[in-house]
């Protein structure tokens, strides 16, 4: 598979994503964002939309991981950014493959007497805290290759993005009345990994053309 088929299967993950998960979120009977996390979508009857959604995004990701492995070649970055941003795609495969615990009402007709704690539901959070720290983990590695290949202010740009991106979402939250962290869950970590996708993207143009990835780029970030 071509270099840049696999980093455009990176920019289609994030906006797929998020699309199908506010659609459930607006249409599904009882789910409410002031109180429920997206994880919950894994439940009832339909959860196996949310649950395919998280598998095909994690599928997704892996994909972009091997795009990353033939443009990011030097450095420690050429070992670890692939593994981490692959881990990242697993991350989700296992969340989708499993189901989150009950909450009361919802889905519509849950108890509290039908709460309880399983080791699915258990494992399903793990692998939404384990997804958040390789995404951490991703920022940091990219911020150390372009930093080592002299492009220090993308380094700065990917080392910082990810913070500046969550409190954005964090402040849309509190605006639009919802549990003010859901939207940064939610949207932030895919729209780090689409701009890192869509820039790794241009980066590997010059490639197919018989030039190094990336040279002639200017160390600090542009648009468009």
């Amino acid at each position: 598979m071509k270099t840049r088929a696999l980093l455009l299967c990176g920019v289609l993950a994030g906006p797929m994503y998020v699309t199908v998960t506010l659609i459930e979120s607006l249409t599904r009977d009882g789910f409410d964002m002031k109180h429920h996390r997206f994880t919950q979508l894994t439940t009832g009857d339909l959860g196996w939309i949310h649950q395919s959604a998280m598998v095909l995004v994690g599928l997704l990701s892996v994909l972009l991981a091997a795009g990353v492995r033939q443009v990011v070649r030097t450095g420690r970055a050429a070992t670890w950014a692939p593994r981490v941003i692959g881990l990242f795609g697993v991350a989700y495969i296992i969340g989708g493959l499993l189901r989150a615990d009950l909450v009361a009402g919802f889905p519509p007709g849950t108890t509290p007497e039908l709460v309880q704690h399983t080791w699915h539901g258990i494992a399903q959070n793990a692998s939404r805290s384990l997804s958040t720290i390789l995404l951490i983990a991703s920022s940091l590695v990219m911020a150390g290759w372009f930093s080592s290949e002299g492009r220090r202010g993308w380094a700065l740009f990917y080392g910082v993005s990810l913070p500046i991106i969550f409190a954005v979402l964090t402040l849309v939250g509190f605006l639009i009345g919802v549990n003010p962290i859901a939207p940064a869950f939610l949207a932030g970590p895919w729209v780090f990994m689409t701009a890192l996708a869509l820039h790794l993207y241009q980066l590997a143009a010059p490639r197919s053309r018989g030039v190094p990835a990336g040279q002639g780029m200017k160390s600090t970030p542009v648009t468009g």
